[in-house]
């Protein structure tokens, strides 16, 4: 059978995750000049980017620890989240070719979904963020459903929106244990966005290192009569 859709990871395959920490970084230390010690902002940033682990770390705990170790005064954790909410799903960065590719698939036709990990009002302001807010026919989001990937329930709900089988349904992310391990749990195939924070995976039926080459894969699977 061949592809009928197409479903997404947000953060590190929709979202330049880094670069966009990066930016907020930034723009944190500057809207908060005196929480810091009067040391290079670099040297700051570089370690806090260290601590957050490609965004593995819930905020609270991040900003607890960057507390600590930088020794700021107490409450500063809590601020920085807080600025956090307000301000990072606003300075999102797109990778390369997102739009393009999005565009592409919806007219070939596919269906398109989106599955994230994280809170509902946050995930939802990035794809906002990115101009991607009207761009999926389904949009699962973990805690508003109350499972996470790689939880097989969360594709299949999706699955469920798209009105579409998992043996139909291709699913690309960068994380290899939620996304291409979850999605092959879940009977779809998978498609794995190079990221060098993570080691490749072992099933993925495929491995890019930009999303245009999503469009290829599946026009090429529409060639074959469905992924072999």
């Amino acid at each position: 059978m061949k592809i009928r859709a197409v479903l997404f990871d947000l953060d590190g395959t929709l979202l330049d995750r880094r670069a966009t920490f990066r930016r907020h970084l930034e723009r944190q230390l500057a809207r908060h000049p005196g929480m810091f010690r009067p040391e290079p902002g670099s040297r700051y940033i570089r370690r806090l980017l260290e601590l957050d682990e490609n965004g593995s770390l819930d905020r609270a705990v991040f900003y607890d620890r960057a507390e600590a170790e930088f020794g700021l005064s107490p409450g500063s954790a809590a601020t920085l989240v807080e600025d956090f909410e307000r301000f990072f799903p606003e300075e999102c960065i797109p990778l390369p070719n997102v739009h393009e590719t999005v565009d592409v698939l919806r007219g070939l036709g596919l269906k398109l979904g989106l599955i994230t990990n994280g809170r509902g009002l946050i995930q939802r302001r990035k794809l906002r963020g990115l101009d991607l807010e009207t761009s999926f026919d389904s949009v699962v989001i973990s805690e508003e459903i109350g499972c996470r990937k790689p939880d097989p329930r969360i594709f299949s709900h999706a699955l469920a929106e798209l009105d579409e089988p998992a043996h139909a349904a291709v699913y690309v992310g960068d994380n290899p244990e939620p996304d291409v391990l979850g999605a092959k749990g879940a009977g779809l195939y998978s498609i794995w966005r190079r990221d060098d924070f993570w080691t490749e995976p072992d099933g993925a039926d495929h491995v890019i290192d930009d999303l245009a080459e999503v469009r290829t894969w599946v026009r090429r699977q529409g060639r074959r009569g469905g992924p072999t």
